[in-house]
């Protein structure tokens, strides 16, 4: 659902399903960034030099810092609700929550600039 939210399109979702790095439909950023995901969560970004090449190319260390983080907290996520077998929502009680909080890709950027926004002033580099 919040990939839905940020704008991710049904012909993504089903690229992600087979071989997305083979697709136009992702730019060589984003290219990296599902595979970098990709290995973390099957546990082999450590051995996977490609992938680590990829990101390096692309992104910031404190970017690399950042994606990696998410993409550890959604596999910690997972990790416990397959542990403790949760039933997840079905899909149509997700849709019905993400209507009432209005999730949006702008919503969500206008939160992370004020976030760090915040972390800048605090250390001094507002001014």
């Amino acid at each position: 659902m919040l990939g839905q939210a940020l704008g991710l399109t049904d012909a993504e979702f089903a690229v992600l399903q087979g071989d997305y790095a083979a697709s136009a439909l992702f730019d060589a950023r984003e290219r990296a960034v599902l595979r970098w995901a990709e290995a973390m969560t099957l546990n082999t970004a450590k051995n996977d030099d490609g992938a680590w090449a990829e990101m390096r190319r692309h992104f910031t260390d404190a970017e690399i810092v950042e994606i990696s983080m998410a993409a550890a907290l959604f596999n910690m996520i997972n990790r416990l609700n397959d542990s403790f077998r949760t039933e997840l929502e079905p899909d149509e009680v997700n849709r019905r929550q993400l209507r009432a909080v209005g999730v949006t890709a702008r919503a969500l950027d206008e939160y992370a600039c004020r976030v760090c926004g915040g972390a800048r002033a605090a250390a001094g580099e507002g001014r």
